[in-house]
């Protein structure tokens, strides 16, 4: 069985535990909430620390700065094709924002961590930190404007939003990492734990998630399906190619392209019922590319990277 296949399995299983749990009424809406607010302000952020505990070398400091030169690279052009693509499709008003969102941001917090750590190993994840700054700058700025089109006024977009525990851990992290300072003793070991605590919340959460929404409404609009076959096929494919193209290997490659296999930001829904926005269409996104990424991401993996 190849390594993607099991490891995709046993995500689906803690999925599948998490929905278990919500349909039961055990994890109610109260309890994803804050468990939601614990794994991104708790749990994701040791998990990056400590994931950025390496001694320094320049070839490990080069190898970040390409990443984030990369990823803003990435993010910068799949912000226009996100919103031709919503064009094409057809959607119009608050709905169209929210396929832009869903065609440039995927769910790196709650789904990218935990499947590039189970499919590279640990190793990958100080690259992976890297990368995903400028998906925590863009998409509490350009995300909140993209979601709320349409809407009258400016939303209002608080500095806590853009300085949140992920990208003050990733920051902190790098900085240490420049300047050799190693976390030791009980307090490496507490965050190390509570670092691998990520992946099963996460995914129980995901599962709670969507056992609370509501299939019938979801499955009568086509441009949801559309967006997810672009979120989770067609934008991975195109950056594999253009990527290979510019002579791109390694970690260079299998970053970008696995990330952006993930399905649609859970923040979609977040933001859009927070800011006014369509947050229906945002929710179907989420319901329809996560359930559909489980049998994608694994296929992508292993066609592409033989994993």
């Amino acid at each position: 069985m190849p390594q993607s296949v099991f490891q995709s399995i046993v995500l689906f299983l803690l999925i599948a535990a998490g929905f278990g749990a919500g349909k039961l009424k055990v994890l109610g809406p109260e309890a994803v909430r804050g468990m939601s607010r614990f794994i991104v302000d708790f749990t994701l952020p040791a998990l990056v620390l400590v994931s950025m505990q390496k001694p320094f070398s320049a070839e490990l400091r080069d190898e970040a700065l390409r990443m984030l030169g990369i990823s803003f690279a990435i993010y910068l052009s799949a912000l226009p094709l996100a919103a031709l693509w919503a064009r094409v499709i057809g959607s119009r008003g608050p709905e169209s924002g929210v396929h832009e969102f869903g065609g440039t941001f995927a769910n790196v917090a709650f789904m990218g961590f935990p499947i590039m750590g189970a499919y590279f190993g640990k190793d990958i994840l100080f690259a992976v930190s890297i990368y995903n700054m400028p998906f925590q700058l863009l998409a509490f700025s350009v995300g909140v404007i993209m979601l709320t089109r349409g809407n009258l006024g400016v939303p209002r977009i608080s500095l806590r939003q853009w300085i949140n525990p992920a990208i003050l851990s990733t920051c902190l992290g790098f900085v240490f990492f420049l300047g050799s300072v190693r976390i030791s003793g009980p307090l490496l070991s507490g965050l190390t734990i509570l670092g691998d605590m990520t992946t099963p919340l996460s995914m129980a959460v995901i599962g709670a998630i969507l056992a609370r929404m509501e299939v019938r409404g979801i499955l009568g609009n086509i441009r949801v399906y559309l967006t997810s076959v672009y979120r989770l096929i067609l934008h991975p494919l195109a950056l594999w190619a253009v990527l290979s193209a510019f002579g791109l290997r390694g970690n260079s490659l299998a970053i970008p392209v696995v990330l952006a296999a993930m399905p649609v930001a859970a923040n979609a829904s977040i933001l859009s019922d927070a800011y006014g926005g369509d947050s229906e269409t945002a929710s179907a996104l989420v319901f329809v590319s996560t359930a559909v990424s489980l049998i994608t991401i694994p296929l992508l993996a292993w066609t592409l990277f033989g994993l």
